[in-house]
């Protein structure tokens, strides 16, 4: 899941809501290079456009496919890079790959309770799969687990996995913090963060209403405990070790993807010792943190600090090591 899917689905159902008919397109398969992965989405009403499904092209090219009074039928499937223009010339994409997308015209009450569904369970915490019915018109959900006991050759049936959402779980305010918090959401993850320190509660300054997110007042050992999963990032950001390494020596026995904390390279070699020396965890362990956390791109404001963190959390979800911990030294 990720925030442009949200964004997009959003926009449809507010064009809807004006009583218009809208295009959505879903990328079903992409072949050689492609700039949009499988699952992301492009809406318009026949001007106005949402979301991407490559660098522009394919979006230009579909508008104008609209005004030629092509797609007029509710469900399709479209060849971008295999079928022929009106002039005889092969769409391609510029870099030279091709994508299948799901063509969906929607309209009236079905399609927005259907979207309404969507958009709920995007933003659920569990996985998914839509499944759309080229020859009944038929859309429906079905748990993850249902992908593989199907058969996937059927061409009129159309199948797209939505992955449980990848999670950020920050531990302590600061202004980092909060600059990690806005470009995480942004990003598309979920962010949960907490706390226990009640002096810190007037420092928050991002809370739902402005957009935000609110703070869980409870230990950080039992904060992670709630909240981590295989899909989680574990930030301690507090520098505080009251914070900190409560919530790291939790994420250690977890399945989190990356574990961060914030701090100089002699208070990360501290904060290591003292997990070392207090929690009994081997050195083996700790070196699944990353600490100094980030990317070494010599950065000292808190914005620069949540870029450099953010870009690593990211490396780390797509499976890229950037660096050794000697690099950061």
């Amino acid at each position: 899941m990720s925030s442009g899917q949200l964004e997009v689905l959003r926009q449809s159902l507010a064009w809807l809501a004006q009583g218009k008919s809208i295009w959505l397109c879903s990328i079903v398969a992409t072949y050689g290079s492609a700039p949009r992965p499988q699952g992301a989405l492009f809406a318009t009403d026949g001007s106005r456009r949402s979301g991407s499904i490559s660098g522009g092209c394919i979006e230009d090219a579909f508008v104008a496919m609209l005004a030629r009074g092509e797609h007029d039928s509710p469900l399709s499937l479209l060849d971008y890079g295999s079928h022929l223009a009106p002039d005889g010339s092969e769409f391609e994409l510029p870099c030279g790959g091709r994508i299948r997308l799901l063509v969906e015209r929607l309209s009236g009450d079905e399609a927005v309770a259907d979207l309404n569904e969507w958009l709920s369970r995007l933003q659920g915490a569990l996985p998914f799969v839509r499944e759309v019915r080229l020859d009944q018109g038929v859309r429906s959900y079905l748990a993850d687990e249902m992908q593989s006991q199907c058969k996937q050759e059927d061409p009129d049936r159309v199948r797209l996995s939505y992955a449980q959402r990848w999670r950020l779980l920050l531990l302590g305010i600061s202004q980092v913090s909060e600059q990690v918090a806005r470009l995480g959401q942004a990003a598309g993850f979920e962010v949960l963060l907490c706390d226990t320190r009640e002096a810190y509660r007037p420092d928050w300054h991002w809370g739902p209403e402005q957009g935000g997110i609110a703070v869980e007042w409870c230990d950080p050992e039992r904060f992670v405990e709630r909240h981590v999963t295989a899909r989680s990032a574990v930030l301690a950001l507090a520098h505080d070790p009251r914070i900190d390494d409560a919530g790291l020596m939790a994420a250690l026995e977890s399945e989190a993807f990356y574990l961060g904390a914030m701090g100089s390279v002699r208070t990360s070699e501290r904060r290591l010792e003292r997990l070392q020396r207090i929690g009994e965890i081997s050195r083996e362990r700790l070196d699944r943190i990353h600490a100094p956390i980030g990317l070494p791109i010599g950065s000292k404001a808190p914005i620069e600090i949540a870029i450099a963190t953010l870009a690593e959390v990211i490396a780390a979800r797509h499976g890229i090591r950037l660096r050794l911990r000697q690099d950061a030294a």
